[in-house]
């Protein structure tokens, strides 16, 4: 499964949207659509989470537009400005570029006198264009047929979970491609990421059936607030003592031990003690 950019022109393959709510218990509309001349499928995504988020940008980058445009208009107003029409013209590109997503809502007119010298430049926010329309709304194109839109939907987040994931432990356990020697050793460098994401997806589970949500990213981070520590110190026999003891976790943390039913330190204390080495000196005599 895929999200294109641009989807061709299709026709609803069904009248009715399904609706479901996703883990942050933000609703989410389906719909499946099918565009002429193509034998994939798209499903049409509407998600109001999103939609804040896109109008919020959205917002922000046609504001950001609007002081470019004015910060040029001082330019050819101000002395020592800039004012050469070609160089108006350069800045005026510049700044599209920059904010691709937003300057085509808006006509920008530049005044000059004849000469080469612009005198004026505006700014005015297109009659009905409205980037807010389509936030929100995006696509998934998939080639599976006979699917209704909620399955459609559950494989694309099954994906989407597995893939973040192996993300994750790539950086956590250094699971970056490498070039191997033998086969294998490629096969234990894949087998070590297949357990590893075993045991990620077995924890994960078990929290969402009590009601945590968190991505392994989320996770890590809580745990790592409790340590090991660890302690040495030289005593008058030139002994090294060692202990090691883990921190009192935090809350978050024993919640999370007790619905997996795990104690709250992994190990209890420890100690040791390693004598002076000693170091044999060869008599030459």
């Amino acid at each position: 499964m895929s999200i294109p950019r641009n989807i061709p022109k299709g026709t609803y393959t069904d009248n009715h949207f399904q609706s479901v709510v996703q883990k942050r218990q933000q609703p989410i509309e389906l719909l499946k659509v099918r565009a002429c001349g193509d034998n994939d499928q798209y499903l049409w995504v509407r998600s109001q989470a999103k939609a804040l988020k896109e109008k919020s940008m959205n917002g922000l980058l046609s504001q950001r537009f609007k002081e470019g445009i004015q910060s040029i208009q001082e330019g050819i107003a101000k002395k020592g400005g800039t004012k050469k029409l070609n160089k108006v013209y350069e800045r005026i590109g510049r700044l599209k570029q920059k904010y691709p997503s937003v300057h085509n809502y808006y006509d920008i007119n530049i005044r000059d006198d004849g000469n080469g010298t612009a005198t004026k430049i505006s700014c005015r926010h297109k009659t009905g264009e409205d980037p807010d329309k389509q936030a929100g709304i995006y696509f998934l194109r998939t080639s599976l047929k006979r699917n209704d839109e909620k399955t459609l939907w559950s494989i694309y987040n099954i994906i989407r979970e597995i893939e973040y994931t192996f993300r994750v432990l790539k950086s956590d356990l250094d699971l970056r491609p490498i070039y191997h020697k033998t086969d294998d050793a490629a096969m234990a460098h894949l087998h070590l990421g297949m357990l590893a994401y075993w045991l990620v997806a077995t924890i994960r589970y078990q929290l969402k059936q009590q009601g945590i949500n968190s991505d392994w990213r989320e996770i890590v981070r809580t745990m790592n607030t409790q340590k090991c520590v660890t302690t040495s110190l030289v005593n008058i026999k030139d002994e090294t003592i060692s202990i090691r003891q883990c921190t009192e976790p935090t809350k978050e943390v024993k919640k999370i031990y007790d619905l997996l039913n795990y104690k709250y330190a992994p190990f209890v204390r420890k100690k040791s003690v390693v004598p002076p080495a000693e170091i044999f000196k060869n008599d030459s005599s």
